[in-house]
């Protein structure tokens, strides 16, 4: 937390942009930036959208799960039906994640919405492939996973797991959507193919419920990664079970502030659950809908909560240790990030100390 005698114009950002990174938890539909997304709408659809949203501003709340999804109807979806929707939003994501320096990515494709919006499934598998690619020969590691809806039944993840866990380019299941009244241990048996696969399977859990929902999914499920759990922080135990399994923590500060899942930001359980101990890792979740990405997210934890470089390290080191990838791959990248934290401490890195929300 800032000192009482500390002001926000006193301090010092390093210039993260320029940090290599890892994120954890990044959904495709929800990555695209503003300004591309607005001159897309307006080159195909002849829509006029601000130069910036609403709902970048500061105080600005959703006042539902429901409010929030509707920004995808409303402006993700029709883009994606044009015929290069898919390819520019896909490419747009991919370069964002360069231009910020990220690493290894894991990011969340809804594939259930590419037939609904008229486009091909095998072509924008494709796409996903190419820019996977693409993003590889430039230094970082991209991995696609499947997102299934949990609200949408234990049947309907049978189906997507089926269909899509033997394409190459998809790595694992998420587990994401409304969690009331579907805990991830439902799916179990649907999710069991992708695990004789060999594939890795993380679920959202602890957002919009209790601590109950998070041993579902370590215990009932078997996960080893978590998106979200603010709500573990309500039960010791709990935290005790994250910690002793060392399962990793997708933490989205923004995004739980923005739809109150927490009461506000300087709440925000990241501190309290990487002092007992559970790997923490900090995400932007949908950087579209809440005007944050990584780079700003992590400025923002050193301009409104006091973290320090310290802990960004140890929370990128985070999620660098559970990433899927090989060992001469992760080395370097590794040793990247401890020469950009050397370079910072000793001065030698520029800084800014007005991130852009």
């Amino acid at each position: 937390m800032l000192g009482v005698t500390q002001s926000l114009e006193e301090i010092t950002v390093p210039d993260l942009a320029s940090m290599p990174k890892a994120e954890l938890h990044l959904h495709l539909e929800g990555a695209p930036r503003w300004s591309t997304l607005r001159h897309a709408l307006h080159r195909h659809r002849g829509i006029t959208l601000p130069e910036s949203p609403p709902w970048y501003e500061p105080k600005f709340r959703f006042a539902s799960f429901d409010q929030f999804r509707a920004l995808f109807h409303r402006y993700i979806h029709p883009w994606l039906q044009t015929p290069v929707g898919y390819n520019e939003l896909i490419c747009d994501v991919v370069d964002s994640l360069l231009e910020q320096h990220i690493r290894y990515a894991e990011i969340d494709f809804y594939a259930a919405s590419v037939e609904r919006v008229g486009a091909s499934l095998d072509q924008v598998l494709a796409i996903l492939e190419a820019e996977v690619e693409r993003a590889n020969a430039q230094g970082s590691v991209l991995k696609i996973f499947l997102g299934i809806n949990r609200h949408d039944g234990v049947e309907n993840a049978a189906f997507w797991v089926q269909r899509l866990i033997s394409a190459p380019v998809i790595c694992g299941v998420d587990l994401h959507g409304s969690e009331v009244g579907w805990p991830a241990d439902l799916f179990k048996a649907a999710l069991a193919p992708v695990r004789e696969m060999g594939k890795k399977i993380k679920s959202h859990a602890g957002e919009m419920v209790g601590p109950e929902a998070i041993r579902a999914a370590v215990e009932g499920l078997g996960v080893r990664q978590i998106g979200h759990a603010v709500s573990a922080i309500q039960d010791p135990a709990v935290v005790e079970l994250l910690r002793d399994r060392k399962v990793v923590v997708e933490m989205c500060p923004t995004s739980n502030e923005r739809l109150q899942y927490i009461s506000s930001y300087q709440d925000h359980p990241i501190f309290d659950l990487d002092a007992a101990g559970v790997a923490v890792t900090v995400n932007s979740d949908d950087p579209t809908c809440f005007g944050s990405n990584l780079t700003n997210e992590l400025s923002r934890l050193i301009i409104e909560r006091g973290a320090t470089l310290a802990d960004l390290k140890r929370w990128t080191q985070n999620a660098f240790r559970y990433a899927l990838i090989e060992e001469e791959t992760l080395t370097p990248i590794l040793s990247d990030l401890n020469t950009w934290f050397e370079n910072v401490n000793s001065g030698s890195e520029s800084t800014n100390s007005s991130p852009q929300y």
